[in-house]
């Protein structure tokens, strides 16, 4: 039997009214990012993997609710699973996604171009 490996890229729960599709393919390193991050998704089994092995960002971390931020994002995304968030180190440029390993979706909330996700 062949082992589970990788997660389905799924934006059934994108957050377009606040991170707009337009200002995606608004840079071509942009489309580039999300590009590879879609491509290495498929066969990863960890998301810190994706910088590990694939070179997807500078930092993958979890958000967790132990900033205002981190609540934030939790309430906003209302994600039953653990959410996680792609820095590409000194840009505004950042990826919201969550895995679930029951349904094996990687679920992208938001490509934010613009560090909206950010907020002290």
């Amino acid at each position: 039997m062949a082992q589970t490996k990788g997660y389905l890229p799924c934006f059934s729960r994108y957050s377009k009214k606040d991170f707009p599709i337009d200002d995606i393919y608004s840079q071509q390193c942009y489309i580039d990012k999300l590009k590879n991050l879609l491509s290495a998704l498929v066969t990863t089994v960890s998301p810190f993997d994706l910088s590990r092995q694939h070179g997807i960002g500078k930092e993958i971390q979890p958000i967790r609710p132990d900033s205002k931020e981190g609540q934030r994002l939790i309430a906003k995304f209302a994600f039953e699973y653990q959410l996680y968030r792609i820095d590409y180190g000194d840009t505004p440029f950042r990826i919201i996604f969550g895995l679930s390993n029951i349904e094996r979706y990687a679920y992208i909330f938001a490509v934010d171009t613009k560090h909206q996700t950010y907020k002290k």
